[in-house]
């Protein structure tokens, strides 16, 4: 099986060394210049062209930030015409649950089969082959990449047609954001409280309060990074709004403290974390 992966950046350069690292062969594929000039992993072929990727590949992987560039990359078909009959296409990018299955369809007339496979975890779980990855698509085609996703998933769950990955990450995502959320503003409300900041995080990861969201929250609030995470988080969140109506309960617990990490981000890029 050869595999082809377009978009090497913090969450895609990982996956696809570990695919590398795996045996697989493989053609690693970026059009930013500094992107695949970083991709120095040993034994893998590099290409600026998806096309010319996609005409080399049985299957061919994509992780890139934005719904915008998934559609520029693959919305009018010509990256399926390329893949081949008999190809698969795996999306690992967060995305619109209904882009992903507009895609299938066109991927269909070019008998190609699309997965949509949300991944979790980050770039150290991908090198660590630690991913766990939620899929959706035909069980025959997920049958047959499985060997590849876990590869650098340590837990792979196929949930449905295509569009079922998708929403279980967006689910997933939905309530981190929230985590994420409720822990900076009880840190925030420590501060008020005149409690030195990191002494009450570390005082609370003893306890119950404990947890992967109060860990990373200081890294999530650092000022050079806050405006480039809340645009993919505000993207994750206003997807997974639509999951349900606007009246639904669950939403209504979850959403605001969603929207308090972005409005937290918002102030950490302006006036630091």
């Amino acid at each position: 099986m050869k595999v082809g992966f377009v978009g090497l950046g913090n969450q895609g350069g990982p996956i696809a060394r570990r695919i590398a690292r795996s045996g697989y062969d493989l053609v690693a594929c970026d059009i930013n210049p500094q992107a695949l000039s970083a991709f120095d992993e040993p034994g893998a072929a590099r290409s600026a062209d998806p096309i010319a990727t996609a005409k080399q590949v049985d299957v061919l992987c994509v992780c890139v930030r934005m719904d915008k560039d998934l559609v520029a990359l693959a919305g009018d078909g010509a990256l399926f015409a390329a893949l081949g009959k008999g190809g698969v296409f795996i999306v690992h990018s967060t995305v619109d649950p209904g882009l992903c299955q507009q895609l299938a369809d066109t991927a269909k007339t070019h008998d190609v089969d699309l997965l949509d496979a949300g991944v979790s975890g980050g770039g150290p779980a991908a090198l660590a082959g630690e991913l766990a990855i939620y899929v959706g698509g035909d069980k025959a085609a997920f049958e047959r990449v499985r060997p590849l996703l876990e590869s650098y998933g340590k837990s792979t769950f196929h949930l449905g047609p295509v569009g079922r990955g998708m929403e279980a990450k967006l689910l997933n995502n939905l309530v981190s954001i929230a985590n994420y959320g409720m822990s900076a503003a009880i840190l925030d409300l420590g501060e008020r409280l005149n409690f030195d900041r990191e002494q009450l995080r570390l005082a609370l990861m003893t306890g119950s309060a404990q947890g992967y969201a109060l860990r990373v929250v200081p890294g999530l609030l650092r000022p050079e990074g806050a405006v480039a995470i809340r645009e993919l988080l505000s993207k994750d969140l206003d997807h997974a709004k639509m999951l349900a109506p606007g009246d639904d309960v669950a939403l209504a617990a979850l959403v605001p403290a969603a929207q308090a990490l972005l409005a937290r981000l918002s102030r950490a890029a302006t006036e630091g974390g």
